[in-house]
């Protein structure tokens, strides 16, 4: 009776905690990066116009309620605040002098999902501002070409790179894993012939999958699901492996499995660190 009463209030605290708004703001979070390309040599301030009026901690800002700057950030802020664009596209109080972050605009924190990059030079009044974009990833890169109007806006994308690293994370562990199965007796055509078609399958899926988690969650969910999806892996070929790889023991078979899935989750791992530290 009291094992059923623990269960039931432990169940209860469950389905509380999911049931409530939470608030803690936590991990990291989207952002939007923006390279200005053909930039002026003097200060100019970049921005992002909202489509939402309300977006995460921030809020539309109109009018002359800067307070915080003085000078030339005073000015542009006023100048964005005040500008009426024509779409209703609002400015949320972010902005940023690019002219001293190496032409690079950075919205780390709740940027808004649909946008236009707008740009503005307090010293001569230029002001230029893009079409419509929108967020397309986790981390989304843009450049712009300073002095086109409306301004030309290109996504920057990893295609080419994610698709190298991916090709070498599946070649890599398929051949770390033949390796370890050579080495540990699994030497006959048939064996081999198995554990190639199942890595190729197990390894193809997986990171496409980690791929994709990467590109549209983020690395905090990478690595929340990254083990998750090695387990899955592990246990789909524990299961194949103990029926079909018969000239050992089962007991080898389960501990060829255990210690190739850790080298590839290794191997996996660190792919991942270098792709992101860009080397």
């Amino acid at each position: 009776m009291k094992k059923g009463s623990v269960f039931l209030l432990v169940l209860f605290v469950i389905l509380s905690a999911f049931s409530r708004n939470v608030y803690a703001d936590m991990g990291p979070k989207p952002s939007v990066t923006v390279t200005v390309e053909n930039a002026p040599d003097k200060e100019y301030y970049v921005t992002l116009l909202s489509s939402a009026e309300s977006y995460g901690p921030w809020s539309k800002v109109e009018g002359d309620a800067s307070g915080q700057y003085s000078g030339e950030k005073e000015e542009a802020f006023v100048f964005f605040a005040s500008y009426k664009d024509p779409d209703g596209f609002c400015f949320l109080g972010n902005m940023d002098d690019a002219s001293k972050t190496e032409n690079s605009f950075h919205w780390g924190y709740y940027p808004p999902e649909e946008f236009k990059v707008a740009i503005y030079c307090p010293e001569d009044g230029s002001f230029y501002v893009s079409d419509i974009c929108e967020r397309y990833a986790f981390e989304s890169y843009y450049t712009v070409r300073y002095g086109t109007s409306p301004l030309e806006i290109r996504e920057v994308t990893n295609y080419g790179k994610m698709v190298r690293n991916f090709l070498i994370r599946v070649i890599s562990t398929i051949a770390v894993e033949l390796f370890i199965a050579f080495v540990m007796g699994y030497r006959s055509r048939k064996e081999m012939v198995i554990i190639l078609i199942i890595n190729i399958i197990t390894q193809v899926l997986l990171n496409a999958f980690l791929i994709g988690v990467d590109y549209f969650g983020g690395g905090l969910v990478w690595m929340i699901l990254f083990p998750l999806g090695e387990l899955i892996v592990f246990i789909v070929e524990l299961i194949i492996y103990l029926f079909t790889l018969k000239s050992h023991s089962k007991g080898r078979a389960f501990f060829y499995t255990l210690l190739a899935n850790l080298c590839s989750a290794a191997l996996t791992f660190a792919s991942e660190i270098i792709f992101w530290s860009g080397m």
